[in-house]
């Protein structure tokens, strides 16, 4: 077989293309344990099969405890925890003793980390403060007169004390303290319920000028929540010129906005009088810690919170645990010969099947390929690499072999059709057993949308008979037979968290297909177009 041909073809550009970029994904590197030993490491997120973790139960305080609210609770946590940076963990919902609870399983040990995360309620207020000694006017739509006397604050007719909250024109009001000398009240300007997005991306810790260090990211906010944020900053005074106009109050002290997490205030940060000017739908929120690693946690902790929202209801850590992963090499050693073993077995029945020992090497090489760019281009940025992927893998390997064997036969065929003829049909039937295995993992993934997407092709199926006038009894029949299908499984109405420890393998054997069609098929037929270039036949 001659190279130059073969160095022309886009197709194998592509497959070297993407084995680079797997590699520089992957990013191997020398590495030193604790006894002095080096080794090799990559960029492999590995679950807690392969590295261990963290284990909690977490019980659910509500009125009613049913496995509704407690997939509630399990839909936001995972949206915290995958905010937060620890993707594919692994969430479900357990009864225990008629009760429901959550199984929450990361790949990480830290487990004062992960429990501050999980535990939080995740109510997001920023409020801006309002001091009244005797008398003071506060507006909004309308104008409301705050008098103070004997710790009390007067406002509408109604009478408040410190622990008070109340609302006025659609805003809310908080009565903190009474110093003696005057009441704090603060007005909320937005909640975590009116922030739309979390500029994530946009996030910087620094060094602050105080010591220690400090984060900032921007949030957008509703239309709505911007308007009121500019009502209640017109409260205040504007002290400075420019970039450095800031928001003061009447005594001189600075307008802070302080920005609190089910109650507790975590930073507060000076107004900058743009806020009175203009309706400003994108401020920043900011906070900081002792060291920029702690600065960088608090704001990945405080991200993850604004973009899962609250809880459904008050939740508690009733147990937490180390997942030991004594057994983690072990996993990934026996994996890994697995799928040599697998690989140098295919390769020796493929000699036994075509005698040709050029035809070996190509199907090998691109189903070592396939594994390759699984584990830099998926198991390195989009989820973590545990037992169940490792299965789908070997399964993604498999179809593979079958499909590669397919394009062989037709190219071992006789030669009254044309070899692009012959290649269209093996990749007929290699597309649709690519679309049967990825319709029979879907449902693995998410079975609500499988269900719905069954329905409405049985309907569409039926629609489609009987506008055609063509109503074949067979196609009719089963359109009806998938819509009682979904109906029928929509009545069970199947957990998303029952599947989790099987979502990881039908994720990676769709995608492990959805390589294969794309990527190494094609660059295999070219291998064995170009044998047959130099007339090669068996």
């Amino acid at each position: 077989m001659e190279m130059k041909p073969l160095l022309k073809e886009w197709r194998i550009w592509v497959l070297a293309i993407t084995l680079l970029l797997s590699l520089m994904l992957l990013g191997p590197h020398y590495v030193q344990d604790e006894d002095g030993q080096w080794g090799i490491e990559t960029n492999i997120n590995q679950g807690l099969d392969l590295q261990g973790g963290t284990s909690l139960l977490v019980s659910i305080d509500a009125e009613e405890n049913n496995q509704e609210i407690a997939d509630q609770v399990g839909n936001v946590l995972e949206q915290r925890i995958s905010a937060f940076g620890l993707t594919q963990a692994s969430i479900r919902t357990v009864n225990l003793a008629g009760e429901y609870m959550v199984q929450v399983e990361v790949a990480d040990t830290n487990q004062t980390q992960i429990r501050e995360l999980v535990e939080q309620e995740g109510q997001f207020e920023a409020r801006m403060p309002l001091h009244v000694e005797d008398e003071t006017e506060y507006t909004l739509f309308d104008t409301h007169t705050f008098t103070r006397e004997n710790s009390e604050v007067s406002v509408n007719g109604s009478t408040y004390s410190p622990g008070d909250d109340f609302e006025l024109d659609g805003t809310r009001f908080y009565y903190v303290n009474d110093t003696g000398e005057r009441a704090e009240l603060e007005v909320l300007a937005y909640s975590g319920s009116d922030i739309e997005q979390v500029r994530t991306g946009e996030g910087q810790v620094g060094p602050s000028g105080g010591g220690g260090f400090q984060f900032q990211f921007p949030v957008i906010i509703t239309r709505e929540a911007a308007e009121n944020v500019q009502r209640v900053a017109q409260n205040y005074q504007i002290s400075g010129i420019g970039d450095e106009a800031h928001l003061m109050m009447e005594d001189g002290e600075y307008a802070y906005l302080r920005l609190y997490v089910d109650g507790s205030m975590e930073s507060e940060l000076r107004m900058a009088a743009a806020f009175a000017q203009q309706v400003i739908q994108q401020p920043s929120i900011q906070g900081g810690g002792e060291t920029e690693r702690e600065a960088q946690d608090n704001m990945q902790e405080l991200q993850a919170i604004l973009q899962s929202g609250s809880l459904p209801a008050s939740i508690q850590v009733e147990s937490i645990s180390t997942i030991s992963a004594a057994l983690g090499d072990r996993f990934m050693t026996a994996a890994l010969l697995s799928i040599i073993s697998s690989l140098i077995a295919v390769g020796g029945l493929i000699y036994v099947r075509y005698g040709d020992p050029r035809l070996v090497i190509p199907i090998v090489f691109t189903g070592s390929a396939e594994v390759f760019i699984l584990l830099g281009a998926f198991f390195s940025t989009l989820i973590t690499l545990d037992l169940a992927a490792i299965a789908g893998i070997i399964a993604a390997v498999g179809t593979g072999v079958d499909d590669q064997i397919i394009i062989t036969d037709e190219r071992g065929k006789d030669k009254i059709r044309s070899w692009k003829k012959r290649l269209k049909r093996a990749f007929f039937v290699i597309f649709t057993a690519a679309a049967t295995t990825i319709g029979a993992m879907a449902p693995l993934i998410n079975p609500a949308a499988s269900n719905m997407a069954i329905g409405a092709a049985g309907l569409g199926l039926i629609g489609y008979s009987l506008y055609s006038r063509r109503a074949s009894r067979h196609y009719i029949a089963l359109g009806l037979f998938a819509v009682m299908v979904s109906a029928l499984m929509m009545q069970f109405d199947p957990s998303a968290f029952a599947l989790q420890a099987v979502r990881g393998f039908a994720i990676t054997t769709i995608v492990g297909v959805l390589v294969g069609i794309t990527i190494t098929r094609p660059a295999y037929a070219k291998f064995l177009e170009h044998m047959d270039y130099e007339g090669d036949q068996s």
